[in-house]
């Protein structure tokens, strides 16, 4: 199959909200997942499409995506081989949404979709430009945990990600996530990561830009299923992509999120 997306089908005139699925392996999980997410936004009155980026998946990924899609128009797919990497699935859903607002979420729905609600409101009314879920946080309910080491690592792993790439931000790689469209087209052609920590230069990236980002607690349940295990070899290459990332941006000093949401006319 060839390397480049595949072409999605057109669009309505107005949408207002995109969601971005990346996926790999993902059958059953959309299963489950596709339906509570279109039935919270047509309760809450939103144009939306939903958007499942296959990542080079091995299983029906696709052909689940495909027929879901028969039922609900809204539903896209976007769809390339070999595998590259969530950081690549994640950038290309969401340069092609066209939503006003564009959120990105995990196939596992570890942060359900009502959580969004309170990331909308601060984009919508709270004078922010981005919104992101958070486990590190005051009021965040982290219901199941991980594995002690990787508790150890990500602690490890988030301290030096603040120290060498973007303060500010407690946790940088929770997967739920919510911008405008303009902050995403912005932002993602610059994200050069195709792994899992994607999410870290994309902070950077916008606090490099300005723009204001909102910090929220969410609720969080850890899947045992997860599509990106642990293991030495990943955490020393996870390592090296943090420096890496570093090197691309040409981040000497840390660069400082922006935290405080815009003024208002009163």
């Amino acid at each position: 199959m060839s390397g480049d997306p595949t072409t999605r089908g057109a669009e309505p005139t107005t949408i207002g909200l995109s969601v971005v699925i990346p996926a790999y392996n993902e059958e059953e999980r959309l299963k489950r997942a596709i339906p509570p997410i279109v039935r919270h936004l047509r309760a809450a009155n939103r144009t939306f499409e939903i958007i499942v980026v296959d990542d080079g998946s091995q299983d029906g990924t696709s052909a689940v995506t495909k027929k879901l899609a028969e039922s609900l128009p809204g539903l896209q797919l976007i769809s390339y081989r070999p595998n590259r990497g969530k950081g690549s699935a994640v950038r290309a859903g969401m340069l092609a949404a066209v939503g006003d607002l564009v959120l990105f979420t995990d196939a596992d729905q570890s942060t359900p979709i009502g959580e969004l609600d309170q990331l909308l409101a601060k984009i919508e009314h709270g004078g922010y430009d981005m919104a992101i879920g958070s486990r590190a946080i005051a009021g965040a309910e982290v219901e199941e945990t991980q594995g002690w080491h990787r508790v150890l690592a990500a602690k490890l792993f988030g301290g030096a990600s603040r120290l060498l790439t973007v303060r500010g931000i407690a946790d940088t790689q929770c997967g739920f996530k919510c911008m405008t469209r303009e902050v995403a087209q912005k932002v993602f052609p610059q994200v050069t990561s195709d792994t899992a920590i994607f999410d870290i230069e994309m902070l950077a990236v916008a606090a490099r830009e300005g723009y204001r980002i909102a910090e929220l607690p969410v609720t969080w349940v850890h899947d045992q299923d997860t599509r990106i295990p642990y293991d030495l070899r990943r955490a020393l290459r996870i390592w090296g992509e943090l420096f890496r990332i570093r090197r691309a941006q040409k981040i000497g000093w840390p660069l400082q999120a922006n935290t405080q949401p815009r003024r208002t006319a009163s």
